[in-house]
């Protein structure tokens, strides 16, 4: 009934139909992947695309991933990954789950990705950001069911800066106005960034990912080569210090709905300042002046985004093993590290 085949670069699938599968604003089409292949570093994309009578009905979108984000777990185990990566379901860089499926086409492509896991021997699988209420969640007694930290999001529904302050509760209004003063005794300014080829961007990204251990490495030339794929649908935010570039953020367009990315920052110039608090600022005033619907700021330093009104998207993960004994095995263990 099905057919299926497995691409390593999304340029061998026609974008028409790809994008026919998602929707403008999930950050899931065509152009998204031909990014991730053109800035992400040592990346091993895996498409697997299932047909019925030659029409494409469903897809995933998977990388071979040979690093964990938790630290404990990639100092223990790291070693392995790099001899035998693992099968990572999802979008690069965006959250989102990379499962391009509607109905009863679900079953039948889960089965595909266990499959694929089994062809390329990867020692387990992981479907990423699952959101509540997806199909993936129910039916999958092969997968165990673990946590993430939530996504933020931020529904846009202002005309000017101001108009957002008056909404905020006053508490939150008088912080926000406190930080943006406590900035300019800092002597931070942040402003729109047209050049992308200052070399000192990606000492910036990779300086904050090292930090947090982010899964991502980047080639060089970051947002020149973002912009090359993206044009117009990419801002970059620069935070200055007294004058010196110390921080960066880039907001990602699609449709209605901003992401915001590859955040950057110099430590030396901006540990225990307001840097990040301005940066955020910034994402804010930008996503009103570009008229878009929604911001999404991603998981981390919540409590920060809180103080701008963001609430937060539960999401979750399915993992399997490889190995059936090993997946009945390992099942309480995963739970309690979860």
């Amino acid at each position: 009934m099905y057919s299926t085949e497995v691409l390593d670069t999304i340029a061998s699938v026609d974008p028409v139909e790809w994008d026919a599968l998602g929707e403008t604003g999930d950050f899931t089409g065509h152009r998204w992947l031909r990014l991730a292949e053109r800035v992400l570093a040592g990346h091993r994309p895996r498409y697997l695309l299932l047909r019925r009578q030659g029409r494409l009905v469903a897809a995933a979108a998977c990388t071979l991933e040979q690093r964990l984000q938790n630290p404990a777990l990639e100092a223990r185990f790291g070693w392995v990954l790099r001899r035998t990566p693992y099968l990572h379901v999802g979008v690069p860089m965006m959250a989102r789950a990379g499962l391009l499926v509607q109905g009863a086409e679900l079953a039948a492509l889960c089965r595909e990705l266990h499959a694929l896991t089994r062809r390329e021997r990867a020692p387990f699988s992981v479907i990423d950001h699952l959101p509540v209420g997806h199909p993936a969640w129910s039916g999958q007694d092969r997968c165990h069911a673990l946590a993430m930290e939530p996504e933020t999001r931020m529904d846009v529904a202002w005309s000017s800066f101001e108009e957002y302050l008056g909404s905020l509760p006053r508490k939150r209004r008088q912080e926000v106005r406190r930080v943006e003063r406590r900035s300019l005794g800092e002597g931070i300014t942040v402003r729109l960034l047209a050049e992308r080829d200052d070399p000192r961007l990606d000492r910036l990204v990779g300086d904050v990912v090292r930090r947090h251990h982010g899964i991502h490495r980047f080639v060089p030339g970051l947002f020149q080569e973002a912009a090359a794929v993206l044009g117009d649908d990419l801002t970059v935010l620069a935070a200055y210090r007294h004058g010196e570039l110390a921080g960066c953020v880039a907001l990602l367009r699609d449709g209605d709905d901003l992401s915001a990315k590859w955040i950057g920052r110099d430590y030396r110039l901006t540990e225990g300042t307001s840097a990040y608090h301005a940066l955020v600022a910034a994402c804010v005033r930008t996503a009103i002046a570009l008229r878009v619907r929604r911001v999404h700021f991603g998981a981390s330093a919540y409590e920060t985004k809180k103080q701008f009104g963001v609430c937060q998207e539960p999401r979750g993960r399915l993992l399997a093993m490889r190995s059936p004994i090993l997946n009945r095995c390992v099942g309480w263990p995963l739970r309690r590290m979860s």
